[in-house]
């Protein structure tokens, strides 16, 4: 079984939802694989309320505590989430049974529990309240993002991205913890490049202050792709 065969039988859009499919995925070492967003199987056949895909993903151990990259949410933020009619409560329990934390923030502090408070639902109750657990910061894709956010979000052509040079400047965005006086935008300076277009991959040393950032403390270089650059401070000859 394919990767992309893998995760559109668990998609919300035209999705098979073919449990010896599932089956087969499981046993070829699928279980936990995360797509180019960070979803898993899990976290994808939450989304799409298939109670019976969650309920096969948990039998086989599946990891309730992967984050979708663009957020930092887990499975058990989206299933609380989910409307009523989409198997929601089901898919809530399944979660909770296997030991979902519903104190598992996303980038922006939310939980599970936290949304459940706002009259949402009473599923965690019985669950004693642990410190809030964040994801970690993540340099996010820049083409999602223009995706999402097109035409506000605008990025370099990708044969740019894929061509920069050693001491080139560029933007990266990076979602953490919220804090005040924290930026998602970081600018770093490429230092070292490696491999061949399209797969090229950059070294950057931090030019925005550590404290601005998401970063964790002590970080002075980071690792990118050309998915990843936002803004690149080169001149370009007008179109």
């Amino acid at each position: 079984m394919t990767a992309k065969a893998w995760f559109e039988n668990c998609r919300g859009w035209f999705p098979k939802h073919d449990v010896a499919a599932l089956r087969t995925g499981i046993a070829a070492g699928m279980l936990n694989e995360q797509d180019e967003y960070g979803m898993t199987a899990l976290h994808l056949a939450v989304a799409s309320g298939w109670v019976e895909g969650v309920e096969e993903l948990l039998r086989a151990k599946a990891d309730t505590e992967t984050r979708y990259h663009r957020t930092g949410g887990t499975p058990l933020l989206t299933a609380v989430q989910l409307r009523e009619n989409e198997n929601r409560d089901v898919v809530v329990a399944a979660l909770v049974a296997a030991g979902a934390n519903p104190d598992a923030g996303n980038h922006s502090g939310l939980t599970p529990r936290q949304w459940a408070a706002l009259g949402r639902g009473k599923w965690f109750a019985g669950i004693p309240e642990k410190p809030v657990e964040m994801p970690e910061p993540r340099i996010q894709n820049a083409e999602h993002l223009a995706d999402h956010h097109y035409p506000r979000f605008e990025i370099p052509e990708r044969e740019e991205r894929e061509t920069l040079k050693v001491g080139t400047a560029v933007n990266l965005y990076v979602y953490g913890p919220k804090q005040e006086g924290k930026q998602d935008t970081v600018k770093v300076r490429i230092t070292a490049r490696r491999g061949r277009r399209p797969n090229v991959r950059y070294t950057a040393a931090l030019e925005t202050p550590i404290t601005e950032t998401h970063l964790p403390a002590g970080t002075t270089e980071v690792e990118f792709g050309p998915e990843n650059v936002a803004t690149v401070y080169v001149p370009r000859a007008k179109r």
